[in-house]
């Protein structure tokens, strides 16, 4: 391999960014992917469904500063605005009740005063399920506080970093995809992606845009 400035390893949003960054600045860099396609979490397949679907990342939040917002307009993406009020909840198989639907945004609300109300203080225990513990309906709040938003579990993720996360608003789903999106930005970087079907660790050089 060619000696290079800078050797980028992920072709996610942040590997992309910081190759166009680079190749902005006049330098070199090599961009390595593991995977046979970029994008990294955002990943849109039409292969599922028949339709564009976000297997991945989905949300375009803060749209107000969002980079990947404008990309999106400029590329006459179909936006929709979500306003992240729940449409549906469902327990197992059954659809909740109006009671169950208010308990759950109860426990949102509560949450969110826990976290307004919050202050640091040295010793605390800084982890969000100690405040989920002193809140109504914690499970029902975690739900949206961990494995969906942030990809953890409340014991794995701080107040802060959550408080940092949580002004979300304007939210937008795109119908094209956001993963589509997100190849989009990338196509004109140049990616060493793994080659399919090999064992050993094969890089070539292009963009595998299925």
């Amino acid at each position: 391999m060619e000696d290079v400035d800078v050797v980028v390893i992920g072709a996610g949003s942040a590997g992309l960014s910081a190759a166009k960054t680079l190749r902005a600045a006049g330098l070199s860099f090599k961009l390595f992917e593991a995977m046979n396609r970029i994008g990294g979490r955002a990943w849109t397949s039409d292969q599922h469904f028949g339709v564009p679907f976000d297997i991945g990342c989905a949300w375009l939040h803060a749209a107000d500063r969002n980079p990947y917002f404008p990309e999106a307009q400029a590329a006459r993406w179909t936006l929709h605005h979500h306003d992240m009020n729940i449409d549906h909840l469902y327990y197992r198989d059954r659809k909740a009740s109006e009671d169950e639907e208010a308990a759950m945004k109860a426990a949102d609300i509560r949450l969110f005063e826990l976290l307004a109300a919050h202050e640091v203080r040295d010793g605390d225990d800084d982890r969000l399920s100690a405040l989920l513990a002193r809140g109504h309906a914690p499970r029902a709040a975690a739900t949206f506080a961990g494995p969906m938003d942030f990809g953890a579990d409340e014991d794995e993720i701080s107040i802060r970093d959550f408080q940092a996360a949580a002004d979300l608003e304007p939210n937008y789903f795109t119908k094209e995809g956001f993963g589509a999106l997100v190849a989009r930005f990338g196509a004109d970087v140049p990616v060493e992606l793994a080659t399919p079907g090999t064992s050993q660790r094969i890089f070539r050089t292009g963009v595998d845009s299925s």
